[in-house]
């Protein structure tokens, strides 16, 4: 999604408190979900969100939903070790059978202009780039947290090393160093996969929806290096004659600005949905959608563009990931209300059942075509 982040991860965490084998050729491959089945459901509900994911699953009546959680980037302490939420994340993994845990992990450690992490025991105020890690120099802290997987028995998480990476807000933002980026990548992997018992370990290359910044194809680090072909999708668009919409749109005319924001945005594109099922499948890859949701920006006197309630969106958005034929692995809703300029997406009631959502025809049609079948 759009804007920093790791840095709201960070401030959530401060106030809340693949795969080894000979040659590179030997990965594990992901196999969709049949035509009788659906993919799986995960859910981000804030960093070591473990009982919030459990209410979610509640709200839905489901026996299991998937977990995702972002490492902080503020140092490369957390890259390498990061501890705090593993022992959490692993307890919870391991407590109920069918659960998987969907990780991000920051590419460059520190804020979005390079300057390097200013904390930690690791390479404090020292610049980080792409280049760097094309070279192998950051390969030591991700051979590490490869051990620390294994070694908190998570080796079959799904990573996503540098999300978001063909938009500007991140500092592995990949614009103008597409051959570095895609370099780095395959360095991670190679370590990752050396690493005795990360057989299951599963790499998801994850832009967000869009053209962006660049087209993000030009930074593929090739078919052996992916596992999954992740692509982040809001219902947000700057899109003319879409979204915001006047004070006077009636009903009629908001639903049919929702629908022509699927259709020839979120859909239809040229890097839309469409798109990157298209590339999936070319490569020979599962698509996920580590995180979807509808949007409110609630940051005062900015200019609204997203969809709002937008139920369409996510009837469309089930249509799509249930459909045998896109071959989706797995989804995740983002289900949390940030601070501003990053917007509003939750739908669930929260742990007591007292959250209000801004969305409600959406929570609504989220629930009966996502919750437990009657």
């Amino acid at each position: 999604m759009k804007m920093t982040r790791t840095s709201l991860l960070i401030l959530a965490a401060s106030i809340c408190i693949t795969l080894h084998g000979a040659t590179i050729a030997g990965a594990a491959t992901t196999n969709p979900p049949s035509a009788s089945s659906e993919p799986h459901l995960g859910v981000y509900r804030w960093p070591n969100g473990m009982t919030n994911v459990d209410a979610f699953a509640a709200w839905l009546g489901r026996p299991v939903v998937w977990g995702e959680d972002f490492v902080g980037g503020e140092s490369w302490d957390n890259v390498a070790w990061p501890v705090w939420w593993l022992k959490a994340w692993s307890a919870w993994v391991h407590e109920k059978p069918g659960r998987r845990l969907i990780l991000a992990i920051p590419l460059l450690a520190g804020p979005p202009d390079g300057s390097g992490p200013k904390q930690g025991n690791t390479g404090v105020n020292q610049p980080v780039s792409l280049e760097k890690g094309a070279h192998g120099e950051y390969n030591p802290l991700f051979k590490k947290l490869a051990e620390n997987l294994v070694e908190h028995q998570l080796a079959d998480t799904i990573l996503r090393p540098g999300w978001e990476f063909n938009g500007g807000w991140y500092a592995w933002r990949a614009k103008g160093k597409t051959r570095e980026f895609a370099e780095y990548w395959r360095q991670i992997v190679r370590t990752m996969r050396a690493v005795p018992g990360t057989e299951k370990l599963q790499f998801c290359w994850n832009p967000t929806l869009g053209y962006q910044d660049f087209p993000a194809e030009q930074a593929w680090p090739g078919d052996e290096f992916v596992d999954l072909v992740g692509l982040d999708v809001y219902d947000e668009t700057w899109q003319a004659g879409t979204y915001p919409w006047p004070a006077s749109a009636t009903d009629a005319e908001i639903e049919e600005r929702h629908k022509k924001v699927w259709r020839e945005w979120t859909f239809g594109s040229d890097h839309g949905l469409k798109f990157w099922r298209d590339f999936a499948a070319a490569h020979h890859k599962p698509l996920v959608i580590p995180e979807w949701g509808v949007k409110l920006q609630n940051t005062a006197g900015q200019e609204q563009h997203g969809g709002l309630d937008d139920a369409y969106f996510v009837e469309q958005m089930h249509a799509f990931v249930t459909d045998p034929a896109n071959r989706v692995f797995f989804h995740c809703y983002f289900d949390v209300n940030c601070n501003p300029p990053k917007g509003r997406h939750q739908l669930s009631p929260g742990v007591n059942g007292t959250d209000r959502t801004d969305f409600p025809k959406s929570a609504a049609k989220f629930r009966a075509l996502f919750g437990a079948r009657k």
